[in-house]
């Protein structure tokens, strides 16, 4: 079914207006700070509106470049469908359906944002064994690699690690977290997944560690920002929207939890992050 360029538009707008104003009237009880890593930080007043107008940009951008995409090979084929060689149309069609995808995650992870910045998710927590969870976890992503890399290890204590929580929410957090450490992979770079409990504070600590090329320390604080890549050709070329890190961040809260980012150029980077344990 054909569904005109003005629904779509319409959509986005409609999105858009939704995830900012619940993002803007949200009230968050802020957890303390932990260890010697960059915090998840959040913006003052000022920065408050400086990032609206960066987020309306990147939004209208964002949108704005798979529709022309989509709108523009689809005139093409429109117009020219019969001078157009079977390898030409094959290639256009596969074009608008990874542009279609691309924009079809955007939405997704917009309205994500939205439900999760207005509190109008409802978690369906339970308790669970998070070391289960984490084994599942890392054999799903072990049967997507390629020629072994990046190479996954998994580091766990022999003890169940119990905590009460959302299981499909907490997947998408791990998911996206070693995502992002496979999109910035070079070469023979291993992720390591920890976790351990702290019986001191009574919650459980998880790490995802890659000893790749780092992050530079002036763009730590903004690696939770909404729309930020550090590499912007390479996260688009394998579907990302640059909002991943945002809502892990947002389902860590969610969970009364908290992550911090440590890394060093040349080194490699350190997301660790921490739930309370089941009461």
């Amino acid at each position: 079914m054909f569904v005109p360029f003005w629904l779509i538009g319409l959509l986005a707008f409609g999105i858009l207006t939704v995830s900012w104003v619940a993002w803007k009237t949200r009230r968050k009880k802020e957890g303390s700070l932990w260890s010697e890593g960059r915090p998840a930080t959040r913006p003052s007043k000022d920065e408050q509106e400086k990032t609206r107008r960066d987020f309306v940009a990147n939004v209208s951008h964002e949108l704005r470049t798979p529709v022309s995409i989509i709108k523009g090979f689809s005139e093409t084929l429109i117009e020219d469908y019969e001078s157009l060689g079977e390898k030409q149309k094959k290639n256009f069609l596969n074009k608008i359906l990874r542009n279609s995808q691309r924009l079809n995650s955007l939405v997704e992870d917009l309205l994500a944002l939205a439900r999760l910045d207005a509190q109008d998710v409802t978690l369906e927590k339970q308790t669970l064994n998070l070391s289960e969870l984490i084994n599942q976890i890392g054999e799903d992503f072990k049967s997507t690699l390629k020629k072994d890399n990046p190479r996954l290890c998994i580091d766990l204590p022999t003890e169940p690690l119990e905590i009460s929580g959302d299981p499909e929410k907490l997947i998408s957090v791990f998911e996206n977290l070693i995502e992002n450490a496979a999109v910035h992979a070079e070469s023979l770079t291993t992720i390591t997944i920890q976790a351990r409990l702290d019986p001191v504070d009574k919650k459980v600590v998880c790490q995802i560690k890659d000893d790749g090329t780092g992050i530079p320390e002036e763009k730590l604080d903004r690696l939770f920002e909404r729309f930020y890549r550090l590499d912007k050709g390479r996260s688009r070329e394998r579907g990302g929207t640059g909002l991943g890190l945002s809502i892990v961040r947002e389902i860590i809260e969610a969970h009364g939890g908290d992550i911090v980012v440590q890394s060093k150029l040349g080194e490699g980077s350190v997301f660790s992050f921490r739930f309370p344990i089941a009461s």
